[in-house]
């Protein structure tokens, strides 16, 4: 009688236990993963759902605010990357990015393994060229995009990528067709210049004198608005001299946004060693500062365009009469940062000079 009666109760029990577990199995399924290919041409497996990135890379910060509507999903990144962003808009437009850990980065682009893993990243970006690094990383379990330096096309591939790891693809797609838009009006301005009237413009990287011949980005920001390299006999990076410099009499010079050097440490002659009141540069007061905005606009970045235009109308003024580099970064801030920019503030980046 008793086994009659506990019997039902079992089984209705066990019948139970079962729908339980399959309620479990249904609310847990799988971790999923997806693929993305890099810019060493790798298929990379990585979560289906990225929400922790490190990034190595310096310009990648800014990237993916502009794409993702904010810096939350950085968890990591290089201390020169965050020096930036201490001095510039994006630590207004981001606070979170101000206290992302960078501790973990021990030399140049090189990381202490430990200190990576405590920061859980789903994801690490890396320069393709550190490949022992990006070996290091995933041998520790954790999935590594590599991405080139270098041209327009390689940034395009960055804003791709990125896009795709985020899910926005279509916000991608719509600041690569500002940046295709800005270059070919500049390209179609400029195209009817003679060689003779394209100014000779030096980069200067460093008081060392460091400077961007071909191949560098650099040098197409230089040659698409317009201008000539001087130092186009260098290939990729090198070190110039005041000899070649006077050779060269650069008639405007852009100072990185990399060092401490102000235009008017050149105007003061005040660089041991270095004599550089005869350079045309000097003379006619066309030494500029490289803004910094969102990030510098030295290397390939989501402002790239920006650049693009604030070079031109200091290449060719005349030219370029039609928009103000201003107005230009407060329409760029309200349309892909969603940030009101005020004009006083924009001018202050771009320098007054340019207007």
């Amino acid at each position: 009688m008793f086994v009659k009666k506990i019997l039902p109760i079992m089984i209705l029990i066990l019948y139970l236990a079962g729908m339980l577990a399959g309620c479990r199995f249904e609310t847990k399924p799988a971790a999923q993963t997806r693929t993305i290919v890099d810019q060493l041409g790798r298929t990379v497996e990585i979560p289906a759902r990225v929400d922790r990135i490190v990034v190595l890379p310096m310009p990648l910060p800014s990237i993916i605010y502009a794409l993702d509507g904010g810096g939350e999903k950085v968890v990591g990144m290089h201390p020169t990357a965050r020096a930036a962003v201490e001095k510039s808009l994006l630590g207004t437009l981001a606070l979170e990015l101000k206290d992302i850990p960078t501790s973990f980065v021990k030399q140049e682009f090189t990381v202490n393994l430990e200190e990576l893993l405590k920061l859980q990243p789903d994801v690490v970006f890396q320069w393709d060229h550190q490949k022992e690094e990006i070996e290091k990383i995933e041998k520790a379990g954790i999935p590594v995009i590599a991405i080139r330096y270098g041209t327009q096309e390689d940034l395009e591939g960055w804003l791709e990528i990125i896009g795709d790891v985020l899910g926005k693809q279509e916000r991608a797609a719509q600041i690569i067709a500002y940046h295709h838009r800005t270059i070919e009006y500049i390209k179609a301005k400029t195209a009817g210049i003679s060689p003779e009237k394209r100014p000779r413009v030096l980069y200067l990287y460093n008081e060392q004198l460091r400077t961007a011949g071909k191949g560098t980005y650099n040098h197409f920001w230089i040659e698409t608005t317009g201008a000539r390299n001087v130092a186009e006999s260098i290939s990729g990076w090198g070190n110039a001299n005041m000899e070649q410099i006077l050779a060269w009499n650069p008639e405007i010079i852009y100072i990185s946004n990399f060092c401490e050097l102000q235009p008017e440490d050149l105007y003061g002659n005040k660089l041991k060693g270095q004599d550089w009141s005869q350079i045309s540069a000097v003379k006619n007061k066309r030494v500029y500062k490289i803004p910094l905005a969102g990030y510098r606009w030295d290397p390939p970045s989501v402002e790239s365009p920006l650049m693009l235009k604030w070079l031109a109308k200091l290449h060719h003024p005349d030219l370029f009469v039609e928009y103000s580099v201003a107005k230009e970064l407060k329409d760029f801030y309200a349309s892909f940062y969603g940030y009101d920019l005020s004009l006083e503030k924009a001018f202050q980046i771009v320098h007054p000079v340019v207007e």
